[in-house]
């Protein structure tokens, strides 16, 4: 887990994705996000990186924003906040609720966290039996207070990106699964789309990435919660702006169209 932990992810990105809620009967609803990412690992003595996923529709939604500052310090949590527009309010998202459904999706607040690989103790269970042989690996929290008694991923032998992750429940009940595709931008393995399950309930939440790009210098500053005070649609008019943003010059950039989210390596 240690070459997953240290694949390179580029210094920063920029996201931009659709959001599918599907009931297991009912109607679809839809988010479009920008999720912006700053990676601190080596650059940070206590972070490992800041996550800002801004809501850009539906219109009762439009400017909520989710920050998290992933700590690179196995016994400190990571810190997390959502602004709500409509109160103008930042409400600091508590340790003990971590385990709660991000915005009614399939997503708690954890899975949307950088995970330092020694927060969960690791062990090898073998090899896939599909062609690409992945590394099976199960992971323990160390922290009892994790809403999950394990995960096991699927990490590819060669890329080191995680293809499958399985969720289990305290009582070691299978929760939810996460299927992942990846795209090479620049040399950087990027999400292109993320499918989560929920065993319980046939939930799911489906993110398609529209566009990625890295490199692009994006300001710590905007990862603060004087920026979230200020109001996301501050953005706008900046290299951050809604709607195509302009890459930086010489950025990596991908478009993918049509229907091909830290979430947790």
């Amino acid at each position: 887990m240690e070459r997953v932990d240290a694949r390179p992810r580029g210094t920063d990105q920029l996201l931009s994705a659709t959001w599918r809620l599907i009931p297991k009967s009912g109607r679809e609803r839809v988010r479009e996000t920008r999720s912006f990412w700053l990676d601190l690992r080596g650059r940070d003595d206590s972070l490992r990186s800041k996550r800002l996923i801004v809501f850009d529709t539906p219109t009762p939604l439009e400017d909520t924003s989710f920050l998290v500052w992933s700590d690179g310090r196995v016994e400190t949590d990571d810190r997390r906040w959502v602004y709500l527009p409509a109160l103008r309010k930042i409400r600091r998202i508590a340790g003990r609720d971590r385990g709660k459904a991000f915005a009614g999706t399939d997503f708690n607040y954890e899975d949307l966290s950088d995970l330092h690989v020694d927060e969960e103790a690791h062990a090898l269970l073998g090899r896939s039996e599909d062609e690409t042989r992945y590394w099976v690996v199960a992971s323990t929290p160390r922290d009892t207070a994790s809403p999950y008694s394990k995960r096991v991923r699927w990490v590819h032998p060669e890329h080191h990106t995680t293809h499958r992750i399985e969720f289990y429940d305290r009582h070691e009940r299978l929760l939810k699964t996460l299927v992942l595709e990846w795209q090479q931008v620049g040399g950087v393995w990027v999400w292109e789309r993320l499918v989560m399950g929920n065993r319980k309930n046939g939930h799911q939440t489906v993110i398609t990435v529209r566009s990625a790009e890295h490199g692009l210098g994006l300001d710590d500053d905007l990862f603060s919660q004087h920026r979230l005070r200020s109001g996301p649609p501050n953005l706008r008019g900046s290299a951050t702006s809604r709607g195509p943003v302009p890459a930086a010059p010489g950025a990596p950039t991908a478009e993918t169209g049509g229907d091909v989210v830290g979430i947790t390596r």
